[in-house]
């Protein structure tokens, strides 16, 4: 128990030689940020490096979020909150990028969205649900990018609609469901773009040789002598 009671107090202590708290407060007194940096980095000229607790607040006093930082990046998980104190949102770091899992609640504190990172980029399983925690819809990313087929559901549960997406696009047919499942509407896409659209768009467009010629003057009365 004393050697545990030890450890404890040495690695505090360490905590202190090795970090400055700043506060920092709104016009009216009310404290705006509580910030550990490392010993002798904070100036009046120099932001300084952050390294240890960092706590952030609203102009009411009620905690914003809360994150460590060490030697200026931020480490593990930062919690946000609203002015109620009700979870908001938990982004986890890895040396100042998102790495892990991010996940956002709603007011009532069900899940809302949920996604993973690595270095920065989303990477795997995206999922949304309803404030009902209902599964919205889910897709999966590969280096930041759509890859694989995304669902979109009612709050019943039935699937709503499907595209596939390669490379971040939308490839292929989307397809709408009614509540029995059945295929109601469709659209063929092509690099994120409705096929039918696009052939709209290329009938309007005038023949480029029909332009060009229009600018032309063909009445042999017109042309100057050489």
């Amino acid at each position: 128990m004393k050697k545990i009671l030890l450890t404890t107090l040495t690695f505090f202590a360490a905590s202190i030689l090795h970090a400055e708290l700043f506060t920092e407060h709104f016009k009216d007194g009310v404290v705006k940020s509580q910030i550990e940096y490392k010993n002798g980095t904070r100036t009046d000229t120099a932001e300084g490096i952050k390294d240890g607790m960092e706590k952030v607040y609203y102009n009411t006093g009620d905690l914003a979020f809360t994150v460590i930082n060490r030697e200026g990046k931020r480490e593990g998980a930062m919690d946000w909150y609203d002015r109620d104190g009700k979870h908001l949102e938990m982004i986890n770091f890895k040396k100042g990028l998102r790495h892990g899992l991010n996940i956002i609640f709603y007011a009532n504190g069900e899940l809302r969205i949920e996604v993973n990172y690595i270095n920065d980029h989303k990477e795997g399983p995206e999922k949304y649900y309803f404030s009902t925690g209902k599964l919205a819809s889910e897709v999966t990313f590969k280096s930041a990018r759509k890859e694989g087929v995304q669902k979109e559901y009612n709050e019943d549960g039935s699937l709503n609609n499907d595209v596939m997406y390669i490379r971040g696009y939308k490839e292929g047919k989307k397809r709408w469901y009614d509540k029995q499942g059945k295929v109601i509407k469709t659209e063929i896409y092509k690099m994120d773009r409705p096929i039918n659209v696009m052939k709209k768009v290329q009938a309007k467009k005038p023949d480029a040789t029909i332009e060009a010629l229009k600018g032309l003057d063909f009445n042999p009365n017109n042309r100057k002598a050489d």
